[in-house]
């Protein structure tokens, strides 16, 4: 028999912001068990279903400061928005994430549960866990800014598609468009130095994968140390060249002399005409000078007790 809730007058408040057409739309089956979780947990629970791509932030921005959690279901785009939202209306407050997106980069690196239940139930009992993100001039971002080949997949790829097949969708839609697409010249400037060249693709990153495609070389990436990981792919202009570029991002093994890859806390990026970019798979159209700084340690989340080593965070 489950534990008999009681929940009173003053009980701590829980907004639960759901995306509803993320991933396969498993919430629906599991979410009165999420609810239960929460209710366990003593929190009386508003749920907020999500109208239109940027809702999230709207309504974390609009409403989060008035409850004592905010959790959210969805992908790491939704995720994303709702940590930029409660930073835009001053709340500096952990997240609980219920991972429920097609690849769900940032939860798979923090060992969030892909079970939406046990994601629930870690999402008001789990310890806070502090990593870095990062602003994109005036935006927030949670681990990735990229452009390019092997990004744009991430805004146009199907969503039913991505519902069915995963990682494999983006990696299809990849292989059919890199032939289209455009070298972009641009100056980027970190650590002292210009790199300048023609690129097909650049990630500015906080995690092992972009756009459930690229892999990071192992060991690199440092989720909490005040530095991005920095991934540049000049412009491929023979079929070595090609299968060596495609070889590297997809095995983590940078082998190819058309990537660039270093660490850096802060960077500048001009193009000749406005780029567009992904923040967190999600599309921000063109600018052509970007500032991008990496915020140490200012993004907290809830996860699994054994994924946050040391002394638990207040």
């Amino acid at each position: 028999m489950k534990n008999k809730v009681l929940l009173e007058k003053d009980s701590k408040k829980l907004l639960f912001i759901v995306n509803p057409v993320a991933g396969r739309k498993l919430y629906k089956k599991y979410f009165p068990e999420m609810i239960q979780q929460f209710m366990e947990a003593g929190y009386l629970v508003t749920t907020y279903l999500t109208q239109s791509p940027s809702d999230a932030e709207r309504y974390a921005a609009l409403c989060g400061a008035d409850y004592d959690r905010v959790v959210c279901l969805g992908g790491d785009g939704t995720f994303a928005q709702v940590v930029a939202g409660l930073k835009r209306c001053g709340k500096d407050m952990p997240v609980g994430y219920v991972p429920a997106g097609s690849s769900n980069d940032f939860g798979s690196l923090h060992g969030l549960s892909a079970d939406l239940v046990t994601a629930a139930h870690d999402a008001v009992t789990g310890q806070v866990k502090a990593v870095d993100m990062g602003t994109f001039n005036d935006r927030f971002f949670v681990y990735v800014a990229a452009f390019g080949a092997f990004v744009a997949t991430s805004y146009v790829t199907p969503q039913d598609l991505k519902n069915a097949l995963g990682r494999p969708a983006y990696f299809l839609d990849v292989v059919r468009e890199l032939p289209r697409i455009k070298a972009e010249h641009l100056k980027v400037k970190a650590n002292g130095q210009t790199f300048e060249g023609n690129y097909i693709f650049g990630a500015i990153t906080n995690n092992t994968n972009v756009s459930g495609v690229v892999s990071l070389p192992e060991g690199t990436v440092v989720t909490d140390d005040g530095e991005f990981e920095v991934v540049l792919i000049e412009s491929l202009t023979t079929l070595p060249e090609l299968s060596d570029a495609v070889y590297s991002v997809l095995s983590g093994d940078f082998i190819s002399q058309q990537i660039t890859f270093f660490h850096a806390r802060e960077l500048t990026i001009e193009a000749d005409n406005p780029m567009d970019w992904t923040l967190d798979g999600e599309y921000h159209r063109g600018d052509r000078v970007v500032k991008i700084e990496n915020h140490k340690q200012s993004l907290k989340v809830y996860v699994p007790e054994e994924e946050a080593p040391g002394e638990p965070l207040p």
